[in-house]
């Protein structure tokens, strides 16, 4: 579980790096991506793995705070997996069943 919680922190601080960067870059409602035919396709491929994570918060928590993790990840994306991965690990204590599953063990 170290090796995944180091790849996780370090997405995360790369996710925060970049969203800023790209915030003084330009405006996020100016950006060209939503009118090319392969921003298109990062978008879809984007938003279909937030589902997927969606669906795993939602089973593992099982209560409201699954409605925050979602709302999080929609709207910031993958930091917040980076961030939940940690999460889980930390609650967990290295038990893979436990990483995964929650409370639903």
């Amino acid at each position: 579980m170290t090796i995944t919680k180091v790849i996780s922190y370090f997405i995360s601080f790369a996710m925060v790096s970049v969203i800023l960067w790209a915030q003084n870059q330009t405006s996020l409602f100016d950006s060209l991506i939503p009118s090319l035919p392969w921003g298109i396709v990062s978008l879809v491929d984007l938003y279909s793995g937030f589902i997927l994570i969606a669906i795993w918060m939602i089973y593992r928590e099982g209560n409201y705070s699954s409605i925050l993790w979602v709302f999080f990840l929609m709207t910031l994306g993958n930091l917040t997996t980076a961030i939940y991965v940690i999460y889980c690990i930390n609650t967990s204590n290295n038990d893979v069943k436990k990483f995964f599953l929650g409370k639903n063990i």
